[in-house]
């Protein structure tokens, strides 16, 4: 028993690159040294606690926001794409109805505009599309609402809304206000 407590409390002078029962895996490194043996690594266990708790509160902020802009079901897409399919027959030639969903879950006003979610007529061609069946043009119809109520706030860059007029990316239900916030009626 005295000799395993004399290995002991020479193996914790020496530090953990000399652990005797660890096999070598190079010279002068033991194989499991970075891995299993946390012991004289204190602030390891802080640092996941710290990492863990912004992963949960970027995945809280991620869930929350949704439901706070009144669109909880955007949540439910896992952007499978399948919705792509509905190229061929979208009346306003929206291309990555994907991308307008996620743009709606994380209010992404100028990720929506430049994807044409202003120019969505809400004619639920998509929807046939969608795998979890969600509800795309209501999504769409309140993402429209907010970004032009965040047009109206100030907060979307007139740039992007000036590219969106000029290249008929708005449909006729916004135009009207675009223009009277761009100066160009």
């Amino acid at each position: 028993m005295a000799d395993e407590e004399k290995k002991a409390k020479e193996d914790r002078k020496i530090g953990h690159r000399e652990r005797w029962w660890q096999p070598v895996a190079l010279p002068g490194i033991r194989r499991l040294q970075f891995f299993s043996d946390l012991s004289d690594r204190p602030w390891t266990k802080n640092l996941n606690r710290a990492a863990m708790f912004g992963i949960a509160t970027a995945f809280l902020i991620d869930f929350f926001k949704p439901i706070t802009r009144d669109n909880p079901q955007t949540i439910y897409c896992y952007e499978c794409r399948a919705c792509y399919a509905t190229q061929d027959r979208c009346p306003a030639a929206i291309t990555f109805q994907a991308e307008l969903t996620v743009a709606s879950r994380v209010s992404d006003y100028e990720r929506f505009i430049k994807n044409g979610g202003l120019a969505c007529v809400r004619c639920g061609n998509c929807v046939s599309f969608c795998v979890v069946n969600l509800n795309l043009p209501m999504i769409y119809g309140r993402m429209q609402e907010l970004t032009i109520k965040s047009m109206e706030d100030g907060k979307i860059p007139r740039r992007v809304l000036s590219w969106a007029y000029e290249n008929g990316r708005i449909n006729r239900l916004w135009i009207d206000k675009v223009a009277r916030y761009l100066g160009k009626k």
